[in-house]
């Protein structure tokens, strides 16, 4: 059976699963909380999976704060654990998120801010956006700017675990320069990454990368169609790759429809 057969019964199996289990949070934690070789995102946080196998997912930039007209950000997506599939870390570890460089960790990004222009149907280096940490820490935001990082520190503090190995938290996305920002869309490349080793003094598990893509003043139908295929989406992938997102898309709906069935037995 060719492998595009495979991925298109895969895909009609899990295609309500999918659409039931979406929602604004990508979910992450260990492959073992005793000792951990992996840091796992659970694929049901995100919308799609670029030709590169990595995943992404989509927001958009909107007015948060009612009384500030013009003031453009995003507090979506956050992060958190979920205890129903496993996904956990260990009490008092830090999460931070890791902003990468697209030119150097994709082929098809271009820095650290990946700006979509309409008008010549590209990604460009350009564009501000500031990470804001809301958990209380007294980490500096982190400023991205183009292909550099302009200020703070990278990687940008999430949060910290509390006793029981869970996190949630919601980061706030900030589009700077907001009279002058241009329409379209601007996508971050980044990881997870996490302090396992309570003597480590430093990074000791990192995930995949993920697309992070924000649409700015974009239709529906042009962020889809004409912003999303210049970071990878609905380009040709590699072989096998299709098949294996969606057989972990399948393993994650599985394990949580068992798990809720579980609950309500009780």
């Amino acid at each position: 059976m060719k492998l595009r057969t495979i991925f298109f019964l895969t895909a009609i199996t899990c295609l309500s699963s999918t659409a039931y289990a979406q929602h604004n949070d990508i979910e992450f934690g260990y492959d073992n909380t005793v000792s951990p070789a992996g840091f796992v995102l659970s694929p049901l946080g995100f919308n799609t999976t670029t030709a590169e196998g990595i995943v992404l997912v989509k927001s958009n930039m909107e007015e948060l704060d009612p009384f500030t007209t013009g003031d453009f950000a995003a507090d979506q997506p956050g992060f958190t654990n979920n205890l129903a599939e496993g996904l956990l870390v260990n009490p008092d570890d830090s999460i931070w998120f890791n902003a990468l460089d697209a030119s150097v960790h994709s082929s098809f990004g271009v820095g650290y801010v990946n700006y979509f222009n309409p008008l010549t149907n590209s990604l460009e280096a350009s564009g501000r956006l500031q990470i804001e940490d809301n958990a209380g820490s007294n980490t500096a935001n982190l400023v991205l700017d183009g292909g550099l990082i302009e200020s703070g520190t990278n990687p940008q503090f999430i949060g910290l675990a509390n006793s029981n190995g869970y996190v949630h938290d919601h980061i706030t996305w900030d589009l700077l320069d907001d009279a002058t920002a241009p329409l379209g869309a601007y996508g971050i490349l980044g990881q997870l990454q996490s302090d396992y080793a309570p003597l480590g003094g430093g990074t000791d598990l990192s995930s995949d990368r993920f697309w992070i893509v924000f649409n700015h003043g974009m239709s529906s139908t042009d962020f889809e169609n004409l912003a999303l295929p210049q970071y990878g989406v609905g380009a040709v992938p590699e072989p096998g790759s299709s098949v294996l997102i969606g057989l972990t898309v399948c393993f994650f709906v599985t394990r949580r429809r068992r798990m809720e069935g579980l609950s309500r037995a009780k």
